[in-house]
């Protein structure tokens, strides 16, 4: 290993540790923010239709990255491919993301429903782990343009498949959540 890539691999150690540190003082930021506040009626329901429009904007965009991950996992697609998805995708993601986050503080949720608990945790686990995926956006920029999903080293597999299973499940925990406490 090259002494410059070390020093971009800590540069972006770096760059996570303040992802991570950013995303959660936002999280709770949200939610101390929702607290605080009693929208009227017409700011609630522009605040919910901000919320599903940056439901369907971020999630969209992660399950078009997560797709070509496993056609690139099943050989269907390069992992040029889906680098280029997932350099294109990015800021659709964040922007859902950081939507959800701001238009969450005005929907009142009700901290005291363990249900809603779930949901927040889950959507601090998508934000985590959408930092987390920026060391797989820099892992897959050092494949050669053809490299193929079964080359890569077995730990490499499972961490990759498990870090699609742990975005999945808590994008969709969420999602149902938020789907149930909105008709109860």
């Amino acid at each position: 290993m090259t002494m410059t890539l070390k020093v971009k691999q800590r540069r972006q150690q770096r760059r996570r540790a303040v992802g991570y540190v950013l995303i959660t003082g936002g999280w709770a930021a949200t939610i101390w923010v929702s607290t605080l506040l009693a929208p009227p009626p017409w700011l609630h329901t522009t605040a919910l239709f901000v919320h599903l429009a940056s439901l369907v904007v971020g999630l969209g965009a992660v399950l078009m990255v997560e797709w070509h991950a496993l056609l690139w996992a099943t050989e269907w697609r390069t992992v040029r491919d889906l680098r280029q998805v997932d350099v294109t995708l990015k800021p659709p993601i964040w922007a859902g993301l950081i939507g959800l986050l701001a238009s969450g503080a005005l929907l009142q949720p009700d901290l005291e429903a363990p249900t809603t608990i779930v949901k927040l945790l889950a959507v601090l686990v998508v934000s985590l782990n959408g930092v987390a995926l920026t060391q797989w956006t820099a892992y897959l920029g050092r494949f050669p343009r053809k490299m193929r999903f079964r080359a890569l080293p077995r730990r490499a597999r499972i961490r990759f498949i498990a870090t699609a299973v742990v975005s999945q499940l808590a994008w969709w925990t969420a999602v149902t959540i938020g789907m149930l406490n909105s008709t109860t």
